[in-house]
């Protein structure tokens, strides 16, 4: 894998963190068996929860998966979504489209 995809949820209260392994697990099920890309885990951090897959095509991956994200989306405040190579340090933002600033991993 080339590259790690970060989904970041605003939360990080024993609900959200019980929201975030739900879709995790959803996403599981959705990449299995997959050569391009694999769940890596959640991580809780400063008031978010990060989850976190490798990817061959960090792209590409986000448009299979964007679609179970946003069916989750009721009830996960996702900050955004971004992506670096596993060797870099900086991120690019895929979603929202209109983020503004720097992403970090909390």
């Amino acid at each position: 894998m080339n590259y790690q995809l970060v989904l970041q949820f605003q939360g990080d209260d024993e609900d959200t963190l019980d929201k975030v392994i739900e879709l995790e697990d959803r996403l599981i099920d959705a990449l299995g068996g997959s050569t391009t890309a694999e769940v890596d885990g959640h991580e809780p951090g400063d008031g978010v929860i990060n989850l976190i897959l490798l990817a061959k095509n960090a792209t590409k991956v986000w448009e299979k998966i964007e679609p179970i994200v946003e069916g989750a989306s009721d009830e996960l405040d996702i900050n955004a979504v971004a992506f670096r190579a596993l060797e870099g340090e900086d991120f690019t933002v895929l979603w929202p489209v209109d983020y503004e600033g720097e992403f970090e991993l909390a």
